[in-house]
């Protein structure tokens, strides 16, 4: 599949902004509602596990602290479909991955909007604000 231009087609569709930096990262900006708005990663990076090409969607939630409780944050990952919470650069993120050659235009969809919304969901749950 050709990613970045799907990916920008889909942006269009759905209101949202497209940046491509370079062949292999471009941003999403997901409307979610009334002035409501959250901002997706894609990049297209190789596998440290199988050096496979990924397609890889991820989105900011908020910057880790104490508070925060890790242990709930995994037993969330159980819920999702696609997504799962991470740790870098002390932030939790939300990322979603798949190989990049047999990923359907549904199944991007379906990932960037659940990367998407639920960042932002957790955003607010943890910090009462919208930051991203």
């Amino acid at each position: 599949m050709n990613l970045f231009p799907f990916i920008k087609q889909y942006a269009d569709q759905i209101g949202g902004q497209f940046t491509q930096y370079d062949q292999t990262k471009a941003v999403v900006v997901v409307p979610l509602g009334v002035h409501r708005f959250q901002t997706v990663l894609a990049l297209i990076q190789a596998s440290k596990f199988s050096g496979r090409d990924l397609a890889v969607f991820t989105s900011k939630v908020c910057e880790f602290n104490g508070a925060i409780n890790l242990k709930e944050l995994l037993e969330e990952n159980a819920r999702f479909d696609y997504a799962k919470f991470m740790l870098e650069d002390n932030y939790i993120k939300l990322e979603a991955a798949c190989t990049a050659t047999t990923v359907t235009e549904e199944q991007v969809k379906e990932m960037i909007q659940e990367v998407a919304t639920m960042a932002d969901r957790f955003e607010h749950i943890l910090t009462g604000q919208d930051i991203h």
